[in-house]
C-alpha cells in the first residue's frame, strides 16, 4: 500500500517549523532563563521587596515575545516564498502553511505565557505578597487559565500577522510602497489590542476614553474576524506576487 500523500500545505508548515525551530527555542530559553534569574533574585533576602510585592513581572513579559514573533512574520515570506515556489507550492498553500504556523506558534506562546502565571503566583505567595495585575485583561487573576491563554493567543497572532503582512508588502512592492504598507499593517495588532480591551490600549480606553470591554462572546468574535483579516490581506498581497531575486 502506497503511503498517503501529505496537503502541500502541510508540508509548507512542517517545513517552517523544522526552519524556525531552533530560533523559537533559543529564545525561549533565554527568555525563561532571564525571568527565573529576575524570580530567584526577588527571592532573596538580600532584595529590598518594597515597591514590588503587589505588580505582576510576567504580566509585562509579554512585550518581548509579541515583538519577537513580528520580526518572524516579516521575515517569512522575504526568505521562504521563492524557495517554496520554485519547487512547486503554490502561493495559496504558502499562505495556508504559513497560516498554519502562524496559528500554532501563537498557540504555543499563548501555552507557555499562561503556564508562567500560577508559577508567580505561588512565587508570591511563598514570600506572603499579594499579586495584582497592572493593566486591564479578559482575565482578573492568574487562575483563570483559559481567560489568559486565549487572551495572548489572540494578541501573539496579531504581530505574527502584522510582521507577516509587513515582509508579504516588501516582497510584492518596492521598499517606497513597502515603507507605507508597513505602517498600514500594524493596523491589525492595533486592533486586536483594541477589541480585547487590554494592556496600555485596555489602559487608555478604560481611563481616558472612559470605554468598557464589550462582552467576552463579542471579543471572541471580533477577534476571530482580526485574524481572518491577517490572512485576507496576506492572500491579497501574495496571491499573483513575482518571485524576484532581490526582494527590495
Amino acid at each position: 500500500m502506497s503511503r498517503k500523500r501529505k496537503h502541500p500545505a502541510h508540508n509548507v508548515a512542517s517545513e517552517l517549523l523544522y526552519t524556525y525551530r531552533w530560533t523559537f527555542i533559543v529564545y525561549w530559553i533565554v527568555f525563561i532563563a532571564i525571568f527565573l534569574g529576575i524570580a530567584v533574585f526577588l527571592n532573596t533576602n538580600m532584595f529590598n521587596s518594597e515597591g514590588f510585592d503587589t505588580q505582576s513581572v510576567w504580566e509585562g513579559a509579554s512585550n518581548s515575545p509579541k515583538i519577537f514573533l513580528m520580526v518572524i512574520g516579516i521575515l517569512l515570506t522575504p526568505l521562504s516564498l521563492a524557495s517554496f515556489v520554485s519547487n512547486g507550492v503554490t502561493r495559496k498553500h504558502f499562505i495556508i502553511g504559513g497560516s498554519f504556523l502562524v496559528t500554532l506558534m501563537s498557540a504555543i506562546y499563548a501555552l507557555i505565557m499562561t503556564a508562567g502565571y500560577p508559577i508567580e503566583q505561588m512565587i508570591y505567595e511563598q514570600n506572603n505578597w499579594t499579586l495584582a495585575l497592572k493593566n486591564p485583561h479578559i482575565f482578573s487573576s492568574s487562575d483563570q487559565l483559559a481567560g489568559i491563554f486565549f487572551e495572548y493567543f489572540f494578541l501573539f497572532f496579531a504581530y505574527f500577522g502584522s510582521g507577516w503582512i509587513i515582509g508579504s508588502g516588501f516582497a510584492r512592492f518596492r521598499w517606497q510602497l513597502g515603507v507605507i504598507i508597513s505602517i498600514a499593517a500594524l493596523l491589525p495588532a492595533m486592533a486586536m489590542e483594541l477589541v480585547l480591551s487590554s494592556d496600555w490600549m485596555g489602559r487608555l480606553m478604560q481611563t481616558v476614553f472612559e470605554v468598557e470591554r464589550n462582552p467576552i462572546a463579542v471579543v471572541f468574535v471580533l477577534a476571530v474576524i482580526v485574524m481572518a483579516c491577517i490572512v485576507g490581506l496576506n492572500y491579497l498581497l501574495l496571491r499573483r506576487v513575482a518571485i524576484k531575486k532581490r526582494m527590495v
